[in-house]
């Protein structure tokens, strides 16, 4: 399985996404193609080599000729975005970037997501770093995504609502999840472009597996920062193979025979929001013959208290019996697949000699299905046939 690592040592930003994937991939000819294919004009697109505190790397830059464009809105852009020829996987990832965006900022003012003015990121050289971005990482072949940790930078930074904190807010909304290093480095380090499309990459901040690297790319910044090279690197690897992980829990138990079976959905929902790993409901027959169930939860030694207080709290056991168990785990992620139907999340099994086992998630699947957009087993074989790409 391919993994990318984004190494954001001085932050990521939209020309650095795109610099630091071109350096991996080395596909100017087929970006420029690409970007040939999208309805704007008045810029250019310029790459060259570089350095930063003493480190070489790729910088590109979107010039643009004549006055700024007016603010475009989120309709405008997902319009422009699909009236072009890029590639299905290309565009999907492309407009979900900007909706990801779009969500963020409405969030932040307090407005509908259409109502929106996409001032900076609206402009034609944020299309095309999200494009171009979105492009390169298809191209990558990555089926997980990883980051690190992020720093936060320092001061303040002009927007069109005046001077804002950094990280800025809609950048916060976005990397809800993310670990930071507030306080470190000069300016604004991570931008909102940049935050966007880490979460269009659906990257993972857990701590990546080990992996055998195949290729780096370096994407260097536009201005100097005090004591560091301003660049960021990514690292293209495949998942090294990896012995079965182990660990220990708790197995918890309860027979019950007198209780409505309509309590067992909100028992399980109690049960897994206090910290369970799984719960099962088994049918039994109880004394005297009675028919009932076996209540089974797995859950970390930690969370015993709160989860069998979620159990009595619902249920009517008046006592749990628990033991410690061993178990072997496969090291498993969730990776997006972007269908002719839509997102669909997979979770992909790492067996022990090292091949993947995706399994669509339900929900996303049902969501398609009950759109009228496909039955179950055409997203199940449009998934198998994006997987294997």
């Amino acid at each position: 399985m391919s993994i990318l690592y984004f190494d954001c040592f001085s932050g990521i930003a939209g020309d650095m996404t795109t610099a630091a994937l071109l350096s991996l991939t080395g596909a100017e000819k087929e970006l420029r193609k690409v970007l040939k294919g999208v309805p704007l004009s008045g810029y250019r697109f310029a790459t060259e080599r570089g350095h930063s505190c003493g480190m070489g790397g790729t910088r590109v830059s979107v010039k643009v000729s004549g006055k700024p464009a007016h603010a475009r809105h989120l309709p405008d852009i997902v319009s422009l975005l699909k009236s072009s020829a890029l590639p299905a996987e290309t565009l999907a990832r492309a407009v979900r970037c900007f909706e990801l965006l779009g969500a963020s900022e409405a969030k932040v003012h307090g407005v509908s997501i259409d109502k929106v003015h996409f001032h900076e990121v609206g402009a034609v050289d944020a299309i095309v770093d999200i494009v171009s971005g979105c492009f390169l990482f298809e191209l990558s072949g990555a089926k997980a995504a990883y980051c690190s940790s992020l720093p936060g930078g320092s001061g303040e930074v002009r927007s069109d609502h005046g001077k804002i904190p950094v990280p800025a807010p809609a950048t916060l909304e976005l990397l809800k999840g993310a670990r930071w290093r507030f306080g470190e480095g000069e300016g604004e380090l991570v931008t909102p472009t940049g935050a966007a499309l880490l979460r269009a990459f659906d990257v993972s901040f857990e701590r990546p597996p080990e992996m055998i690297t195949r290729a780096v790319g370096i994407g260097l910044g536009h201005r100097e920062l005090a004591g560091r090279p301003n660049l960021l690197r990514v690292v293209l690897g495949d998942a090294a193979r990896a012995p079965l992980s182990a660990d220990r829990v708790l197995e918890i138990e309860a027979n019950i025979d007198d209780m409505s079976p309509q309590r067992f959905e909100l028992l399980i929902e109690r049960a897994l929001a206090a910290g369970a790993l799984d719960v099962a409901i088994l049918p039994a027959t109880m004394k005297k013959n009675r028919p009932g169930w076996v209540l089974r939860i797995l859950s970390p030694s930690e969370r015993l208290e709160a989860v069998s207080g979620a159990v009595f709290s619902i249920s009517t056991a008046i006592g749990l019996r628990y033991h410690t168990c061993d178990r072997l785990k496969l090291d498993r992620a969730i990776q997006d697949v972007m269908t002719r139907y839509g997102r669909v999340r997979v979770k992909a099994a790492t067996l022990p000699d090292g091949s993947a086992r995706p399994v669509p998630e339900y929900e996303d699947v049902k969501k398609i299905v009950g759109k009228g957009k496909a039955t179950f087993d055409e997203v199940a074989m449009e998934v198998a046939k994006k997987w294997q790409r």
